[in-house]
């Protein structure tokens, strides 16, 4: 049944073909237009190892070919189907046509032009694109993905360059936010690396999770760690969710804190192009431009999921709390810089974690441990003016509760003082007098 299929489906691929020959149809320059980095299918191919169940998956460069090897799920005749499908539009900005009928994995075209598969039962090599020829199985059980390089326009040292260089920059990220895959190991003829990740619950807190990913290049050893929320969400039928990731570093004391994360851009499983001017990572199933590199904005969905995405970076400040983690240098993590507010995604998180920060929550660190409300708080110019006058003493010379840490302070966290002062409307006390404040230009 499934080799009568197979024929099928061989049959449906070529009278394809012959139609697109005959209406002129240049299947190679819209792949090339839509995936602008020929490198681009790392990504993808990662991308279905992932939908497979994959928690395993290595890169083997040689200078003829890319040999993929994954332990996910054996192809079915969908998975072929699918694969070697022609669903794909012309039109560049269509945001639906990644990812549908294997146009992703369609992006392995920029390298070569005849890809065998083998998995399960199912072992054959594409031509035209679109059309699976089947071929002996040489002994081969578990998926695996050759790429040999025969792209008509690039030659194989070319496409080895192309391959090897973004091999090499993979990048811990790219298993950030990954559900399944928890390992990537690649190797050139020259040099080999490996990524993997361990992720375990943050104090049992449901969707909080402390990610740690490794990896090793040559002799050198890299590590990061970030805290992780999720917040479910649901999309149609589909349950999904948005996540952000905040960097968890050390002081000077050894004590864990919350630090900035510099590579801010936008994350929809694997990184964008889009920059977030952010220092956490956000992702969320955003709908994308063909090639990934960037999101439209003016998407209902993708409005939406800023929305949620918000949402979840305000209520985080309170799980940062529980876990003992919100200090002056997480305050500093947060969207507080008003230069970025022309950025959508900036600016919806920015006035959501200005309303919690303003709210009746006490999530602001005072001068004498714990926390106080923006309602009742005060700055002090200067740590002696807190040490002289105490609790009582503003309460009725200020009607205030609370002076704010003193280590927030206009030489030392201007940007976070001037915040304070200018969106959240606290005083600043200079010399025993209300600072009149200035709002920023």
């Amino acid at each position: 049944m499934e080799n009568e299929n197979f024929e099928k489906l061989i049959s449906k691929r070529q009278q394809w073909v012959q139609s697109s020959k005959e209406n002129n149809f240049d299947f190679d320059s819209i792949l090339s237009g839509i995936y602008n980095d020929p490198s681009h299918f790392i990504y993808e191919i990662l991308q279905n190892a992932e939908d497979e169940d994959a928690n395993k998956i290595s890169f083997v460069l040689y200078y003829d070919r890319l040999e993929i090897r994954h332990n996910g799920k054996d192809f079915d005749f969908n998975d072929v189907d699918g694969i070697t499908g022609i669903g794909i539009s012309t039109k560049k900005e269509d945001i639906n046509s990644i990812g549908k009928f294997g146009v992703g994995f369609k992006s392995v075209f920029a390298i070569t032009q005849a890809p065998v598969i083998h998995s399960g039962l199912f072992h054959f090599e594409i031509k035209d694109f679109v059309i699976p020829s089947l071929i002996d199985n040489n002994g081969i059980k578990e998926t695996l993905i050759v790429l040999p390089f025969d792209h008509p326009s690039r030659t194989e040292d070319e496409v080895f360059a192309i391959v090897s260089k973004k091999l090499e920059s993979i990048g811990l990220k790219t298993l950030l936010f990954l559900k399944n895959l928890k390992e990537i190991k690649w190797q050139t003829p020259k040099k080999s690396g490996h990524y993997y990740k361990e992720s375990k619950d943050f104090q049992n807190l449901e969707n909080v999770h402390r990610v740690s990913i490794i990896s090793k290049i040559e002799q050198e050893e890299n590590f990061e760690e970030f805290l992780v929320i999720k917040k479910p969400i649901k999309i149609e039928t589909h349950n999904l969710s948005v996540e952000i990731a905040y960097r968890i570093g050390t002081d000077e004391s050894g004590k864990e804190i919350i630090e900035k994360e510099k590579d801010s851009k936008l994350i929809v499983f694997f990184p964008t192009e889009k920059v977030t001017y952010l220092n956490f990572l956000i992702q969320a199933p955003y709908k994308t431009t063909p090639n990934r590199e960037n999101i439209p904005l003016d998407d209902n969905q993708n409005q939406y999921l800023i929305e949620e995405t918000a949402s979840l970076v305000a209520d985080s400040i309170s799980i940062i709390k529980r876990l003992g983690l919100l200090t002056v240098s997480f305050l500093e993590v947060l969207p507080i810089d008003q230069n970025y507010n022309d950025e959508i995604i900036y600016s919806s998180l920015f006035e959501k974690v200005k309303g919690k920060l303003y709210s009746d929550e006490s999530l602001l660190p005072a001068s004498k441990q714990g926390f106080t409300t923006a309602q009742n708080a005060l700055l002090a110019r200067g740590k002696e003016l807190a040490e002289l006058l105490d609790e009582t003493d503003i309460n009725i010379l200020f009607n205030k509760k609370n002076w704010l840490d003193t280590d927030i302070t206009y030489d030392k966290t201007r940007q976070l003082r001037d915040y304070f002062i200018n969106e959240l409307d606290i005083k600043e006390i200079v010399d025993g007098h209300v600072k009149v404040s200035q709002k920023w230009s």
